[in-house]
């Protein structure tokens, strides 16, 4: 037994900290409708997009911008060296339901880029490959042949119509997003559903206190929540806030723990998609529900497996592995839905249930393993793991 426990313990890492995915050629069960699409193409300027800016007529996500620094004072400078010498720049993307508010769903960097440079006249140009003379001019030390070039200059602008459903939003953002920093399927979805569901899922992620900028330019402090740092606790922090990754885990955990596994339908973006919508319709005490059980599911895996949660093992004596994410989305949802009495026994019997997991790992018909390694977003590699998980905590809880 205190071997056992050593060997759980023991801080043996691989380089990796979130195993990868593989999810290709996974089929949509479910498509949406093609008459669905209202997407609309408009040649503009910068000087519409510039207008917008100054009349608050652009949101700009305050909570997706927490990383102002993904462009730096010298790629900003050159987006603008390349208005300058009339040399396209990436198209724009913008949710349309509001005419009177767009909102951005692609070209946040360089749409805060204009804002800075033009509006509110901060940055100060630096870097330049080949204007090198307007080195250190802010905007109003251009000539004015230049600042008129700026708000003259031609882009392209893809707005999606009002009543367009969002799992179509999503696809198209998806397949439009090309070129520039481009961004991750959870990027896309804090976008598309800003309000309740983007706050939820931050909170269960936020293990450190964020600051960020609003659309005003206001400095925002967004404290650490409880949820956050025992999150941060079980995973030894792992599991990176760059790029959104730890909101991708806990937008897992609420859309499993939403919508039953066996009604899954793949593919999983468009399923966890589904369930943000969910967290629409719910109350507030069905949200703080949701985050007390977060805490218990958290509380049971750390209790059982310490810093071996949700990695996959097959023996006592291997190194320990990176995080598995679908190892965490079946486990924790399982524990989350168990109640505080069926926890507390499956810790006492954490050996047992520990062992349970490795034979699952090491079944011979290797079902198990697969839906944790090959093609996890499969249906049936979905119910496997989460019936699979099931089983052997009822399993384990027999007698009580």
């Amino acid at each position: 037994m205190e071997e056992l426990e050593k060997q759980y313990m023991d801080p043996i890492d691989n380089q990796e900290s979130v195993e990868l995915e593989n999810n290709e050629d996974i089929v949509i069960d479910v498509p949406f409708n093609p008459n669905d699409i209202k997407v609309q193409t408009q040649p503009l300027t910068l000087g519409d997009i510039i207008e917008r800016l100054e009349y608050k007529e652009i949101k700009l996500y305050s909570e997706f911008q927490r990383l102002p620094n993904l462009w730096d004072d010298t790629k900003k400078s050159r987006l603008i060296e390349s208005v300058f010498l009339r040399l396209p720049i990436p198209t724009f993307y913008f949710d349309g339901g509001n005419d009177n508010k767009w909102e951005v769903i692609d070209g946040l960097q360089r749409i805060s880029t204009l804002r800075s440079f033009v509006i509110h006249k901060k940055l100060k140009l630096q870097n330049l490959q080949f204007l090198k003379e307007y080195n250190g001019y802010r905007y109003d030390e251009l000539p004015r042949e230049l600042q008129r070039r700026i708000k003259t200059f031609p882009i392209t602008v893809y707005i999606l119509g009002k009543g367009t459903p969002d799992e179509v939003k999503y696809n198209i953002f998806s397949r439009l997003n090309q070129g520039g920093l481009e961004l991750t399927p959870q990027e896309l979805r804090n976008a598309l559903h800003q309000g309740a569901p983007s706050k939820l899922v931050a909170d269960l992620a936020r293990g450190k206190d964020e600051e960020y900028m609003d659309d005003d330019d206001m400095r925002i402090i967004k404290k650490a929540t409880p949820e956050g740092e025992l999150f941060v606790k079980v995973t030894e922090g792992r599991v990176k806030t760059l790029r959104m990754e730890d909101r991708d885990f806990t937008s897992r955990f609420v859309t499993f723990y939403l919508i039953d596994y066996r009604d899954y339908a793949p593919d999983m973006d468009s399923f966890m998609s589904k369930g943000m919508r969910k967290i629409y319709d719910l109350n507030e005490a069905q949200i703080e529900k949701i985050k007390a059980d977060w805490r218990k599911a958290l509380n049971t895996a750390y209790s059982i497996f310490g810093n071996d949660a949700f990695r996959k093992r097959f023996d006592l004596n291997e190194s320990r592995k990176p995080i598995n994410k679908a190892l965490f989305d079946s486990i924790s949802t399982s524990f989350a839905k168990l109640s505080i009495e069926q926890c507390n026994v499956l810790i006492d019997r954490k050996e047992e249930f520990r062992k349970k997991i490795m034979d699952l790992h090491n079944s011979s018909d290797g079902k198990f393993i697969r839906a944790l390694t090959q093609g996890t977003a499969l249906k049936a590699n979905v119910i496997q793991r989460f019936s699979d998980i099931e089983n052997i905590i009822n399993e384990t809880l027999q007698g009580i």
